[in-house]
This record gives structure tokens, sequence and C-alpha cells, in this order.
């Protein structure tokens, strides 16, 4: 049972480290609301935290376009969700903090337009259709089960957003197992992530600069080395649904 837990921290919830990286007061506050006409959504994503988020926007006169996140992801189940709301109500996503995990991987890239701020974190290390999984033989049954439902569920979801689902998985060719054993004594990286032009390529586009610059490392020097930068190469080709049942 142990390794299926584990295998789950890495996938699902992006392990407690992932705090390092990111707003670690803030992701434990959970917290949703309306704020200066924007959504706010801060903590761990899940089916709670979307229900009221759901429920503030069908009640609200005036409807925000706005969802403001600070999250070091969630359950990818529930970050789906979350993303096919953004999506569905063509709403504007603007990065507080740090968006890791299951956040970065559904619901920035469904945002219409998506904000970032000079010294928004975005950190990425795999999804559903990660490769290098460690199930223990009593829960592969279940496992399989759930991943084979997860993965159909990401594939459809990209290909409605029009982003190639190599987005999550692709750094994880050049991110070595050394890291996240490190990772696992309190050291080493984390996550990836890609500059702009790079996420572009994947077709994660319409992106703002609100303080017309991007440049975390500059402003968060201490995390800078949890996270790598993953560059995307020369012969990388566009593909929709690369991955799919």
């Amino acid at each position: 049972m142990k390794y299926l837990v584990l295998v789950f921290c890495f996938l699902v919830v992006g392990c407690t480290s992932l705090n390092n990286a990111g707003e670690s007061s803030q992701n434990a506050e959970i917290y949703v609301g309306i704020k200066n006409g924007n959504l706010i959504y801060q903590g761990k994503i899940t089916k709670a935290s979307n229900n009221a988020i759901f429920s503030l926007f069908n009640d609200a006169e005036f409807k925000p376009s706005r969802l403001v996140i600070s999250s070091n992801g969630g359950e990818i189940d529930a970050g789906m969700d979350l993303g096919r709301w953004v999506k569905d109500n063509k709403l504007d996503v603007e990065v507080k903090g740090a968006c890791a995990s299951s956040c970065a991987n559904y619901v920035f890239p469904a945002a219409n337009t998506k904000y970032l701020r000079k010294d928004s974190i975005l950190i990425w290390h795999g999804s559903a259709w990660q490769s290098n999984w460690s199930i223990a033989e009593d829960n592969r049954e279940s496992f399989n089960a759930y991943i084979t439902l997860m993965r159909k569920k990401e594939t459809i979801f990209y290909a409605d957003i029009g982003v190639d689902n190599l987005l999550t998985t692709y750094g994880q060719s050049k991110f070595n197992f050394g890291d996240y054993i490190q990772n696992f004594f309190g050291k080493g990286t984390v996550g990836y992530d890609y500059s702009l032009a790079d996420l572009q390529k994947f077709g994660v586009a319409n992106i703002v600069l609100l303080d017309d610059e991007w440049d975390w490392r500059r402003y968060r020097p201490n995390r800078a080395n949890l996270v790598k930068r993953i560059k995307v190469d020369d012969g990388y080709e566009f593909e929709l649904s690369r991955f799919e049942i």
C-alpha cells in the first residue's frame, strides 16, 4: 500500500514538497470567494472548493470574468473539473504566487486569457499519462481502472482546449529520477517549467504579463533551484490527442 500512496502523492497532489516552491502559507489556508470583482481560489484543488466557487459564480449578480488562483495542485479529477469549468465559462486566470501540479496542468491552460505576474511560479511534474509507476500487485487492478478513466478524460480535455497533452510529461524525459529521490529527502528539484515561447508551442497561448515581465527566479531566488527550466527541442511538432486510449 505504501507504494501506491507514494505514486499518488507525486501524481495527484504533487506532494507537500511543492510547498517549498510556492506560497506554503497561502496554500495551507484554503479559501474561495469573490474579492474586488474577481473569483479567488486559494489552496488545494478539491471537489468541495470547486463546488463552492461554482456556486458563488452562479449566484453572483455580476459574473466575474477572472479567476485569481494560488494552488499547489490537487487530485487530477478535481483539477480537470475546475479547468473544464474555466473553459466553459470563458474565464481568464491570473496566477498569484504559485500554480503547480493540477493547477498548471488543467486550470492555467484552460483560461481564455492567462495572466502572470513577474513572480508567478508555474510547476509541472507529470499527469495521468506519466509512465513511471510503482504499484504494489494487490493494488494494480484498482489503480489501472482509475488511471485508465483519468487518461481518457485528460485526452478529451486537452483536445477541447487545443493543447498538446505532451505538455505535462515532456519534461520528465529531461528530469532525472535522482531529482525525485533528492526531493524525497527534502533536497533537489520538484518539477519543471517552460519559457513563454515553448508554452506557445504546446498550445498554451494568449499569456499576458501584468508587470511586463515574467522572471520569477529573479524575484524568488531561494526557490529557483527547485524548478528546472525545460527547453523544447527544435524537432518538436504540435499534435492533438498525442496520447489516447
